[in-house]
């Protein structure tokens, strides 16, 4: 049995399984928990009760921040935590352990993905040599890579691209960088995960509304999708697809960086709750303006996924492709 952990800004999931998937599994809030360690001493206590109780031959971490290859320990983006592997070692019974990014995780688990849990924007023409590429909103902006090998396992390419620079399409994008570096405060770089993440769909709201006061009370993320979604707010309507504009432009960025004619995955708790706006918005448009490369971005598959655990299973194949000692 092997211990797999998508650790995210806002919440984790844990889980005891193998390359196959979990066999048990749990979600928690971080703020309920006062470290890294606390949360995963909690778990393993959850797991004994439910009759889990053998410690993991190996571990995977999959952290929301840049993680180093082979790093003992990395810090999350969006929360002020740092995973130490080798404090956690002293203290917890959790065999090898493992650090790497959590949409690294999420790359490795697009093979464990049946038909069922994605729904396909773009048909595309699937090359299985060719590079895939997991791409989305969360509390950040994640992007990983998959590239398949001729021998051995697949090699898994981590990556911070949420933080490059936003670079506006239009008129209305302009707008709301001026309006992001007057509301914020902000000179210099603005990143595109400042816009593209659960945060900055608030943003786009206030910027659409003509909100410019930072301590205006402001709808939820949740909110305004669903307002969105139901067509009972036209500002709210106009930031998702102000967002979603944002968002695959940079999505079609990143395809072309990768050349991910394996296909492009839409990852993240925000891309289930606004398929309808996927399927029928300007993100397949945003997604393939790109001048010279739009019929080549129009051959690249691309899919929404709905499994929330996609990073978890990519975890527990890295955990269980690890060995427990050495």
């Amino acid at each position: 049995m092997f211990l797999g952990a998508d650790i995210g800004g806002t919440k984790t999931l844990l889980a005891l399984g193998d390359a196959s998937g979990p066999r048990w599994q749990r979600r928690y809030d971080n703020d309920a928990h006062a470290s890294p360690a606390a949360l995963l001493a909690g778990f393993l206590r959850d797991a004994a009760a439910a009759g889990f109780d053998s410690p993991p031959a190996a571990t995977c971490l999959a952290l929301a921040g840049p993680v180093a290859s082979g790093a003992a320990s990395a810090s999350l983006t969006n929360r002020a935590w740092t995973i130490d592997a080798a404090a956690l070692g002293q203290t917890l019974a959790l065999g090898k352990i493992t650090l790497i990014n959590d949409f690294a995780a999420g790359a490795a688990g697009i093979a464990t993905l049946r038909p069922e849990e994605w729904l396909t924007l773009q048909e595309g023409q699937a090359d299985p040599r060719a590079a895939r590429l997991a791409v989305g909103p969360g509390t950040g902006l994640g992007v990983a890579a998959v590239v398949p090998q001729a021998a051995g396992p697949d090699l898994v390419l981590a990556s911070e691209g949420g933080h490059v620079g936003f670079a506006p399409n239009d008129d209305e994008q302009l707008g709301l960088l001026h309006f992001l570096r007057s509301r914020r405060g902000r000179v210099g770089h603005i990143g595109v995960e400042l816009i593209v993440a659960g945060p900055g769909l608030r943003d786009c709201y206030a910027y659409c509304a003509g909100i410019d006061d930072p301590a205006a009370a402001l709808p939820s993320s949740a909110q305004i999708s669903e307002r969105a979604l139901a067509q009972t707010d036209p500002q709210c309507a106009r930031a998702l697809d102000l967002f979603l504009a944002i968002f695959g432009a940079f999505a079609g960025d990143m395809a072309l960086c990768f050349l991910a004619h394996g296909g492009v995955y839409l990852l993240g708790g925000i891309v289930p709750k606004v398929l309808p706006r996927l399927l029928a918005g300007p993100f397949l448009a945003a997604f393939r303006s790109k001048s010279k490369h739009g019929a080549l971005l129009a051959q690249m598959p691309v899919r929404a996924v709905l499994a929330e655990d996609i990073a978890l299973r990519g975890a527990l194949a890295v955990a269980s492709a690890t060995p427990a000692s050495g």
